[in-house]
């Protein structure tokens, strides 16, 4: 069996399943082993039967607890671990578990039927399989009652697990292979049909399959696939398949996805013109995202521009980000342009794409002044310094010095107001970007800033004041020194070793030995710090 260790459980399980686990120790019993699996029973509201399988990437469990059979690892997967890691560790034999193999291989043909007609009325769920794997091999699409086939063998009667969707999306390919045999013989409207109606089916039991993985998806979207061919070969009537398609976008589960663009060739101009008539009637009921979703590929798909303009214009929120791209897109920049702006003044956060698109067409047609206004206005809303970089990038070198005593002037004030000190602090932010040593002192002094921006400010003051950094520094090995998290104590050595070096910069060598000193003696029951001391160079 592969390794693993109790680590590994905790990572697996998590702190808290895992001590619960540990109490459940005593209640695992009937454990086997058959070279890769360990097995075994554990007691607990109920009697559940657990197993486990490490491997390279991990671990793969099953229990029939309700935890677990929400793929979680359970206390009980975490008692039967550490049962069988003791026994391993103490050499205790673990009875290996009845070869199975060998011994169905043992019996007749007879024998095998009857027991597992037996296990198939003892497990309805074996059962269901059991019937689906039986007309699929008989073939699910050939002579009368394919449909009724069909639709039984894709139908969900319980709960298809993570672990059983892999086989349930066999039986989606299965149909797929089946409908992609009656299209090669000719057979494309008995295909359409059935296609039709095994989506429809599919659609049904979305809610009753945990397809995590994907599995189930990708043989739903293959089903598409094949249906799509079958109307290109059919034809059906395009009215028709424009209200069963609309019906299932509406109202189905979205399990398989069903878009417009893949059907738009089989339905034609009466088909999409039939889909559009239904789309925007007047009574259409639908949530307002699917509803704005529906259109806007409609009028994506159809070309219509001007409808598509008004599709995301209405409702609560406007689109306008999509409505500059649709306009931008068809030809006509100047109306892009006035709807960016439009966008702009909207209240909150500007929109990063309408700035992007504003800045870039104002600075292709020379119109600095609009730009500049622009820019100022993106930067008042939200000042930060992706917009001060931004307002620097496009005003002229000229005019910056000005309109940086503008922008400082605004940050400032935004500081002033600020509650919380410890927090990061866009004035020392922008001051640090610029390199300015003298303001950005002032300005973390003045307003404080976040430990990671007061590192940056001391780094920048190293060249010209030192012993302003060495406070600095000094200040946070003690904060991080009285944290109970011995973690911090690397950063805490890192940081005692730079006050050390800038007073031996200084010429201090006394002060130097006598920080170390101090520093040693004050915090002596700190073993873990002293070792990290040692590890920087600063020994006692």
């Amino acid at each position: 069996m592969p390794s693993y260790t109790r680590e590994d459980l905790i990572h697996f399980a998590g702190a808290k399943s895992y001590h619960r686990g540990v109490d459940y120790v005593s209640q695992v019993s009937e454990v086997t082993f058959d070279g890769r699996t360990v097995r075994g029973t554990v007691t607990g509201t109920h009697v559940y039967r657990v197993e486990l399988t490490p491997t390279g990437r991990g671990m793969e469990w099953d229990c029939d607890c309700p935890w677990a059979e929400e793929a979680n690892f359970c206390k009980h997967c975490v008692a039967l671990g550490l049962v069988y890691l003791y026994d391993s560790e103490h050499a205790v034999e673990v009875p290996k578990a009845p070869d199975l193999r060998s011994y169905l291989d043992s019996l007749g043909t007879d024998e095998l039927v009857d027991l597992v007609l037996a296990a198939a009325d003892d497990d309805p769920g074996f059962r269901r399989r059991l019937e689906t794997s039986a007309e699929l091999a008989g073939g699910l699409l050939g002579g009368a009652g394919a449909r009724a086939r069909m639709e039984r063998a894709l139908r969900i009667d319980d709960l298809v697990e993570y672990r059983q969707a892999r086989e349930y999306a066999g039986t989606v390919h299965r149909v797929v292979g089946e409908l992609e045999g009656l299209l090669e013989r000719g057979e494309a409207a008995a295909a359409e049909e059935l296609a039709r109606h095994a989506i429809t089916a599919l659609n049904g039991q979305a809610g009753m399959v945990d397809d995590s993985a994907g599995h189930v998806g990708g043989a739903a979207a293959e089903l598409v696939e094949v249906h799509v061919q079958a109307c290109a070969a059919a034809r059906p009537d395009a009215s028709e398949l424009a209200g069963w398609l609309l019906g299932l976008q509406v109202e189905g589960s979205g399990l398989p996805e069903l878009l417009l663009d893949p059907y738009a060739e089989a339905l034609g101009e009466a088909g999409l013109e039939a889909y559009g008539e239904r789309l925007f009637a007047g009574g259409f009921s639908a949530n307002e995202w699917t509803t704005r979703f529906l259109r806007s590929e409609y009028a994506r798909l159809t070309g219509d521009t001007d409808l598509l303009v008004r599709v995301y214009g209405q409702g609560e929120r406007v689109y306008y980000a999509r409505i500059v791209e649709a306009l931008h897109g068809a030809g006509r920049p100047e109306e892009a342009l006035e709807w960016a702006f439009k966008g702009l003044r909207e209240p909150g956060r500007p929109d990063q794409r309408l700035l992007d698109h504003l800045t870039r067409t104002l600075r292709e047609q020379g119109r600095t002044e609009e730009l500049q206004a622009v820019r100022w206005e993106a930067f008042e809303r939200s000042p930060e310094l992706t917009t001060y970089r931004a307002l620097r990038e496009d005003t002229p070198q000229s005019g910056w010095p000005a309109v940086r005593e503008q922008a400082l002037a605004l940050l400032r004030r935004t500081a002033s107001r600020r509650r919380a000190p410890h927090f990061p602090c866009t004035l020392v932010e922008v001051l640090l970007d610029e390199g300015d040593g003298e303001q950005v002192w002032a300005a973390a002094a003045e307003h404080g800033c976040d430990e990671d921006q007061w590192l940056r400010v001391a780094a920048l003051r190293e060249e010209t004041r030192p012993e302003d950094a060495i406070g600095v520094y000094a200040a946070m090995v003690q904060a991080k020194l009285r944290s109970a998290s011995t973690g911090l104590y690397p950063k805490a050595a890192e940081l005692a070793r730079r006050v050390y070096g800038l007073y031996g910069r200084l010429g201090r060598e006394d002060q130097a030995r006598s920080f170390l000193a101090e520093l040693r003696s004050e915090h002596r029951r700190k073993r873990r710090f002293l070792a990290e001391l040692d590890r920087v160079g600063l020994g006692g």
